[in-house]
């Protein structure tokens, strides 16, 4: 038995689906049977890690652009001056003990 279901997509993504589809030679409720059943099998813990996979790509990959995005910037003060500007004004910096292990 097959049941019909209507579902709301945005209209990016139901673009997507269509061209890959076509470029599939497969109808767009087969892709997306195919596409929920590959889905539905992964575990939470698989679909987490590939979720973490695709962050880190896509930290990756602005890492590797952000010279073509941004200016370089001079300073021409000690290395370490600078980075004890940034662990003085970044609340975010993990404390350091006396041998340079977390508190």
């Amino acid at each position: 038995m097959t049941a019909k279901v209507t579902i709301s997509l945005p209209d990016e993504l139901l673009e997507r689906l269509d061209a890959e589809a076509r470029e599939l030679g497969v109808a767009r409720s087969e892709l997306v049977q195919e596409s929920l059943t590959t889905y539905l099998g992964k575990t939470a813990e698989e679909r987490q890690a590939e979720a973490r996979r695709a962050r880190m790509e896509w930290a990756l990959e602005g890492m590797r652009t952000f010279a073509d995005r941004h200016p370089v910037i001079y300073d021409d003060r000690p290395t370490l001056e600078i980075l004890r500007e940034i662990r003085e004004t970044d609340d975010s910096a993990p404390l350091r003990g006396k041998h340079g292990g977390p508190r």
